[in-house]
């Protein structure tokens, strides 16, 4: 796995990855397994994308807080980011050390453990999403305006702003107004059809933050910087926001992958090269991110375009996909046709499943989403399999020389 070289640049600040949420919008994607640990495409899971920012930026000391589902996400650090090079990280667990019951209550509660690092700021990040950005201009903006917190924010668009904290800013970027997924959101008057979202990412100076959440915590079970913290400090003039910059020449790129039809389109957009990677931004992975993910090869022929199979997934011989995503681990076999699903890993398609016929024939074993994406998982397989009107297979695959193992390359 090739590791991002880390800049050297901020000794003073420590970075704290939130990685222990579940992504519940998600349904099968993550029943065992946490959001942050989620595959994207053959570059690696999404957390790598945030874990390159840091080592990028020169942030040289991370702490990862972990909690639902740690375990893949936990072997994953081990094997690809614990012996990177010039990056000391860390994971607490909150299994151990909570529960963490909110954003800003899992930081609570990892207080003595930060106060070892004795940083000057705190850079808090989240592990799911998908950017390339450069924390060294966040944290020297944070500095230079003397404020109690600097807010990394993102433009997105207005039919997708209520799923986002919502801000408005001053001339200066003294945020005036935020608003926790708003059901009006506020237009930005620089771009119009768009509102400024948080992206859930910020730098406090860790006296001040320390201060904050003692004082804060005992008040809050759920302690939250979105719904608590961040509204406090804009009602006290003391929020400043920092606008998510493009690297390059490119537009500006961040993907919160909350649901299913913005994980499957990030696997096309990948395919097609619709997402600006900056290639000289590594990302811990075994591709160059500069270079697109490849459409898939079934059969030894390309498939359809648009869709993915992840690295050790298997495709057997006359299958048909169309707009599919196949993560790492799936098995399918021969005579198959799938069309606008996600394949997840533990899932296993018998040969001479056709997933429009048993959808005719059950329509409710597969979680489904608003864009129409299917779910096979090996929970909906199981599902499908005790329906009375299941289809019974004459065979499931076997492992032989009859199916293609895709791998990235090809």
């Amino acid at each position: 796995m090739n590791r991002p070289t880390v800049q050297r640049g901020m000794p003073d600040a420590l970075a704290l990855i939130l990685a222990g949420g579940r992504g519940s919008r998600l349904h099968d994607l993550t029943s065992r397994l946490a959001k942050p640990a989620l595959p994207i495409g053959s570059l690696g899971r999404l957390i790598d994308f945030t874990l390159a920012n840091v080592a990028n930026s020169g942030l040289g000391r991370a702490l990862v807080l972990t909690q639902y589902e740690p375990e893949a996400l936990n072997e994953h650090l081990s094997l690809n980011w614990r012996r990177a090079a010039g990056l000391r990280l860390d994971v607490l667990d909150g299994n151990a050390l909570g529960p963490f019951n909110g954003t800003a209550d899992a930081i609570a509660k990892v207080i003595d453990q930060v106060d070892q690092e004795n940083p000057a700021q705190v850079v808090i990040l989240a592990g799911d999403h998908l950017y390339q950005m450069d924390y060294r201009p966040f944290v020297d903006r944070h500095v230079s305006t003397g404020a109690q917190v600097t807010v990394g924010a993102a433009h997105v668009p207005l039919e997708e702003a209520d799923q986002f904290g919502i801000m408005s800013a001053d001339a200066d970027g003294l945020i005036v107004d935020f608003s926790e997924k708003p059901a009006f959101p506020a237009e930005t008057p620089d771009r119009p059809g768009h509102a400024f979202a948080s992206m859930g990412i910020y730098v406090f100076d860790w006296t001040l933050l320390r201060s904050l959440l003692m004082e804060m915590a005992p008040l809050h079970h759920d302690l939250d910087f979105g719904k608590h913290i961040l509204p406090r400090m804009v009602r006290e003039k003391a929020a400043y926001v920092y606008a998510l910059p493009g690297r390059g020449q490119a537009a500006p790129l961040w993907r919160d992958l909350g649901t299913l039809d913005a994980y499957h389109g990030i696997h096309a957009d990948l395919a097609n090269g619709r997402v600006a990677l900056d290639p000289s931004w590594p990302v811990a992975g075994r591709r160059a991110m500069g270079s697109p993910v490849r459409p898939a090869w079934v059969g030894g022929r390309p498939a359809w375009p648009g869709h993915t199979i992840g690295e050790g997934a298997t495709v057997g011989e006359r299958t048909h996909l169309r707009n599919v995503v196949v993560l790492p681990g799936a098995w399918i076999g021969s005579d198959v046709a799938i069309e606008d699903a996600i394949v997840t890993g533990d899932a296993v398609i018998p040969d001479g499943f056709n997933l429009a016929e048993a959808l005719e024939r059950s329509p409710h074993w597969c979680i489904t989403s608003e864009g129409g994406i299917h779910i096979l998982s090996g929970q909906a397989l199981s599902r499908l399999a005790r329906t009375n009107t299941a289809p019974k297979p004459a065979r499931w695959p076997e492992r032989t020389d009859h199916a293609l193992r895709a791998a990235p390359g090809r």
